[in-house]
């Protein structure tokens, strides 16, 4: 195999490439499972649950296996397996089969392949950097979510084109991406270490984390996100959608576009100012409690060109959570360690949404949509409150090459 001399544009196009297929999968699992099937808030909630909760168990053995293997044929297996649920749905949507059980299995697989699939790619981006590592962090994930929007556009079209045409689009790209990742050269090899058992390693992880006072508050914060952010985004707002605004695929896609772009400016604005930052942890406190903000707004059902704007700034803070804390944790991340704390940070997210969704789902269908924006968004204050006494947070510097906390 012949790796090209700067890997780093080969690796955002794989990257590309699973994201635009996950931006279709957003709202056509939304859109199957609340327009189409017309399930009521709980079931929507556990759908969601479905596609995100193999995260809470494979993410960390997604992890175990990149710091233990060879990332980048890990990967490309991954891309091939991530093909296969997309054209099973369409074989059978073809021939009239549409089912919430179905539904339920397609999120279930569908989730697995991509908790294993994420950390691994998250270790392959040092590798491939060029020695500046903030600025391909921050690039890489405004390309993850510009990739995500255009997979958000293409998916509005569902209720004109039906879920085929998307199923079979979202598996072509899928499979194309692989010959990105069959591209990319090698990861070093590991080092020949006896390696512990599963459960011993995971807490080996954990422990890394828990030692460091740059990485598990940013880690802590990033839960709470998935769980009080992820989760209503995900179960509630394609009901507040549905019912309140009368919408369907089209204004579905409308929010999560409007979201989706507010990340992608921030990721991009702070791809050029990567290297002249070093308060990280304090542009994280202040993006999360901007969603806390959003969502008390939102509560009070604004009219839909103004949730948009919502979405919109949330997006914004979403963009500067993910950027710098992801930069936070692949600089101060051993690499002995760093597929596993990386799968610790995304497991904040794919593992609390499914939590977030089941909770926001059932207060949703108990109390109303308002009291499932609300209470999450209050109990997001009451974590960053506590982040900020228990942590140096608000005042850690983090510079590639030296972390350097200050009192």
């Amino acid at each position: 195999m012949a790796s090209p001399s700067n890997p780093f544009p080969v690796y955002l196009v794989g990257l590309a490439s699973w994201f635009v297929p996950l931006g279709i999968q957003m709202v056509l699992f939304s859109w199957l499972a609340a327009i189409v099937l017309h399930m009521d808030a709980f079931a929507v909630g556990i759908a969601q649950v479905a596609l995100m909760a193999p995260s809470i168990l494979f993410l960390p053995l997604g992890g175990l296996v990149a710091d233990r293997g060879n990332a980048r044929r890990l990967l490309l297996r991954y891309h091939f397996f991530y093909a296969v649920p997309p054209l099973v749905l369409a074989f059978v949507l073809m021939r009239g089969g549409l089912s919430y059980p179905l539904l339920i299995a397609y999120g279930l697989a569908a989730g697995s392949i991509g908790a294993f699939a994420v950390p691994t790619r998250d270790a392959l981006l040092p590798g491939v950097a060029r020695g500046n590592l903030p600025r391909a962090v921050a690039l890489a994930t405004a390309l993850q979510f510009a990739g995500q929007l255009i997979g958000i556009a293409s998916a509005s079209q569902a209720d004109r084109l039906g879920a085929v045409p998307l199923l079979m689009l979202q598996a072509g790209l899928v499979l194309l991406g692989a010959v990105a990742v069959w591209r990319l050269p090698d990861p070093p090899p590991h080092p020949p270490v006896e390696h512990p058992s599963f459960w011993r390693s995971i807490g080996d992880g954990i422990a890394e984390a828990a030692r460091s006072e740059q990485m598990w508050p940013v880690l802590l914060l990033n839960f709470g996100i998935g769980v009080f952010y992820v989760g209503p985004f995900m179960a509630v707002l394609p009901l507040v959608v549905r019912d309140i605004y009368g919408g369907g695929a089209a204004e579905l896609a409308y929010v999560n576009l409007a979201f989706w772009a507010g990340t992608i400016v921030a990721a991009i604005a702070f791809a050029g100012l990567a290297r002249r930052l070093t308060l990280r942890g304090r542009l994280v406190v202040l993006a999360v409690s901007v969603g806390a903000v959003i969502l008390f707004a939102m509560a009070l059902q604004p009219p839909f060109i103004l949730l948009n704007a919502l979405c919109f700034i949330w997006g914004l803070g979403a963009g500067i959570t993910l950027t710098q804390g992801r930069t936070v944790l692949q600089i101060v991340a051993p690499p002995t360690h760093r597929a596993r704390l990386m799968s610790l940070f995304q497991l904040g997210l794919g593992g609390g949404g499914p939590i977030g969704a089941f909770l926001a789902g059932s207060m949703a269908a108990i109390w109303g949509l308002k009291i499932a924006m609300f209470l999450p968004a209050l109990a997001m204050v009451v974590l960053i409150g506590f982040v900020l006494v228990r942590s140096r947070i608000w005042t850690m510097r983090t510079v590639e090459g030296a972390p350097v906390p200050v009192a």
